[in-house]
């Protein structure tokens, strides 16, 4: 499990060049960052990240924005609500049968199919979206 600080470095450092982004007010409204570090192992480092509204064919998850974290190693999905218990669903590399996007006048999507479930997060803002890409990029399938 890596620590919190070290989880706030690295986005820290993946948002250094957006001087328009404060990392405490980012922890402040997407309370699924304090949680973050629960999940992650020593040797796993955040390449990318964006929230969503998370939509999916098998299972049904709480509603509201989900935090997707690529690392190095997966894909972690994460819901931390006031009220009620945080979700997490992890998505491994070789688990992932298709990974697509798409990229409308407002949002952004991101769909990520696995053996058993498809994950589409559907209003990806653009900004975000674009932030995101990049990272995204090599695992598109």
């Amino acid at each position: 499990m890596l620590s919190e600080s070290a989880v706030k470095s690295q986005i820290l450092s993946l948002i250094s060049h957006l001087p328009h982004i404060n990392i405490d007010i980012l922890y402040l409204y997407t309370p699924e960052f304090k949680i973050l570090h629960q999940y992650l192992v020593e040797d796993e480092i955040i390449q990318g990240y964006t929230m969503s509204i998370l939509e999916t064919k098998q299972k049904q998850y709480s509603g509201g924005n989900w935090l997707l974290v690529l690392t190095n190693k997966r894909f972690h999905l994460f819901r931390n609500p006031m009220l009620g218990e945080s979700t997490h669903i992890q998505i491994e590399f070789n688990s992932i049968k298709t990974c697509t996007t798409k990229k409308g006048w407002l949002f952004g999507k991101i769909y990520i199919e696995t053996q058993s479930e498809t994950f589409g997060l559907v209003q990806v803002g653009k900004k975000d979206y674009s932030f995101f890409l990049p990272a995204l990029t090599p695992y598109l399938k």
